[in-house]
Order: structure tokens, then sequence, then C-alpha cells
């Protein structure tokens, strides 16, 4: 991405997160979650991919999990432990990227 992740709450990511993402607390961590649900295990691979692609062009790297019929990814700022504008970003990229789901 270039510059430095500007620090968030969790109020001022909850404004503008997508109603498809979730926020959740881990260990006092932060995190914005969001579960893909798929018909065809083949589905995911695509997802995983859009969101690959997308985390490489931002030089932001979320845990994705995939199941058969689902994707999990949870994104935080692990430089800031917690939440910043790169989360953020992520997020509304993502569902920009993968709005036809």
């Amino acid at each position: 991405m270039g510059n430095s992740p500007v620090p968030h709450s969790v109020e001022q990511i909850r404004k503008e997160l997508p109603p498809t993402w979730k926020i959740t607390t881990v260990d006092a961590v932060s995190k914005i979650v969001r579960v893909y649900k798929l018909s065809q295990y083949l589905d995911g691979i695509k997802v995983i991919t859009v969101l690959a692609n997308l985390a490489n062009d931002m030089d932001h790297h979320p845990e994705i999990l995939l199941s058969y019929s689902s994707v999990r990814v949870e994104v935080y700022t692990h430089s800031l432990k917690g939440l910043s504008s790169f989360d953020l970003q992520f997020a509304l990229s993502a569902e920009n990227l993968l709005s036809d789901l």
C-alpha cells in the first residue's frame, strides 16, 4: 500500500463496514471477519484467488480458511494489534470485487 496504516477504533470501522462483515475480538485484538457461503468447493477457490490478488495488490494479507462450502476471511493490522484503515479498505474492496456472490 505504500503508506502507514491509520489506527481505527471499532466504532469507526463499524460505521463504514459492510453488513456482511462482522467485528470480533480474540485475545483482546479486534478483527473483522466475513464468511462467504458457497455451493461448490471450486467456487471457494475462485473467491480465494480474488482475495489473494487483492491482498497482494494492497500488501495487506488476511487469514483465509477454505472449507467445502465456505471461505472465512479474517483481517486486522498485525503491526497495530488491532484495526486500521487498511482493514476497512480491504473489506470494502473485497465486497466490491465479490458482490455477485
